[in-house]
């Protein structure tokens, strides 16, 4: 009888197009990063010499802009997905690379009422190149899945029916009970 062979480690798939992206992202970075930078050029006006006018001119990188647009493409055709922090240093409309200060400019937006919710923040990446406007939010949690969502409401509903048996369903499902607020309580 043959010996059984141990179990191969299981490999990524399409490990060679995780290998190109990786290595277009890092090309169009450098090459963002090499170029003269343009888009901080400041000039006087001829009237005034107090205020400076800031000129947001193109960088000229058109070798690291098809680098984005072709790690797009490959992407999108390889069926790899790119991490979000890949995702949100490239422009969607002109696949320029965002390097903060270069070729985009970063600014914190609250259009809550008067700002005063924090939790309302938004962070406004502006390509210099198209215009286009990404949009982040900040320091808002991310909603619950829907199928975790539905798990929590149930719990409740346990809670206010039977406390004890809430407490024990709690307690297996692995949630800390240290903490009193985690728990409603009881009403009646």
């Amino acid at each position: 009888m043959a010996k059984d062979k141990p179990p191969k480690a299981k490999g990524i798939p399409n490990k060679h197009l995780h290998a190109r992206t990786t290595f277009l992202y890092q090309a169009a970075t450098y090459l963002t990063l090499q170029a003269e930078p343009r888009a901080s050029e400041t000039t006087t006006s001829k009237d005034t010499a107090d205020f400076p006018l800031h000129i947001h001119a193109q960088v000229k990188t058109p070798l690291a802009i098809q680098l984005g647009s072709h790690l797009q493409t490959v992407s999108r055709k390889g069926q790899v997905r790119l991490s979000a922090d890949i995702k949100r240093t490239v422009c969607k409309s002109c696949s320029t690379l965002l390097v903060p200060g270069r070729t985009s400019t970063q600014e914190i937006e609250n259009k809550s009422k008067g700002g005063k919710k924090p939790w309302a923040d938004v962070l406004v990446i502006v390509c210099l190149t198209c215009g286009a406007k990404k949009r982040f939010p900040v320091g808002a949690k991310r909603q619950e899945g829907k199928a975790k969502r539905k798990l929590l409401d149930t719990q409740t509903e346990q809670n206010s029916e039977d406390p004890d048996q809430f407490a024990t369903s709690v307690m297996c499902s692995g949630t800390d009970l240290s903490s009193a607020s985690a728990l409603p309580t009881p009403q009646g």
